[in-house]
């Protein structure tokens, strides 16, 4: 059983770091031209925005110490368990190089996602899942008007995320760039 575990993280932690180091290679090869990119720009710096504002709201209702108890005391990280960063797909991951976001090399929390950092998640730009779930207990923690208060901030960031991501997928098509990633060795 212990085997079969470790083989099943190696393979995860395999394809994370092939997503990561995609996800550098795309910036390497085309951050000047992006940042360069007034609609770009603006978009960017919108969504910037609209995480702080989710970030900050979160502290107000005292999400992250309620989040960081369940991704370092309940086995598997809770809702930031280590399979999650595999869902952090090369696109993701190069808008967070593109903020300035250093991307951990390991996870800081055994068991727990390769971008849970002590303070909560390391990265800026988040897969959906973890801008937009609500787990039981934060559903029992909050009131009503808190929730549709978190909710509506977290629409607003995701939908920035979404028009990043479009901008980013054709901006890669017109250049006949591969932005998924091949599988490439290690």
């Amino acid at each position: 059983m212990e085997l079969l575990r470790d083989i099943l993280l190696n393979g995860e932690l395999l394809e994370v770091e092939k997503n990561v180091q995609w996800a550098r290679r795309l910036h390497e090869g085309y951050a000047q031209i992006l940042l360069e990119d007034r609609e770009f720009c603006a978009l960017l710096a919108s969504y910037s925005t609209e995480i702080e504002r989710s970030r900050a709201l979160m502290e107000e209702l005292g999400l992250p110490g309620l989040c960081s108890y369940c991704a370092t005391k309940i086995q598997g990280g809770g809702c930031c368990g280590s399979h999650i960063a595999t869902w952090y797909d090369p696109i993701v991951l190069l808008l967070n190089l593109l903020m300035s976001v250093e991307i951990p090399e390991k996870s800081y929390y055994e068991d727990s996602c390769r971008f849970l950092g002590r303070d909560g998640c390391s990265l800026k730009a988040r897969y959906h899942f973890c801008v937009n779930y609500l787990c039981t207990r934060i559903y029992q923690h909050l009131h009503e008007d808190a929730l549709t208060r978190l909710k509506s901030q977290s629409g607003r960031e995701l939908f920035l995320s979404w028009q990043l991501e479009l901008f980013l997928m054709d901006f890669f098509s017109k250049r006949g760039a591969n932005f998924t990633g091949p599988d490439i060795p290690l």
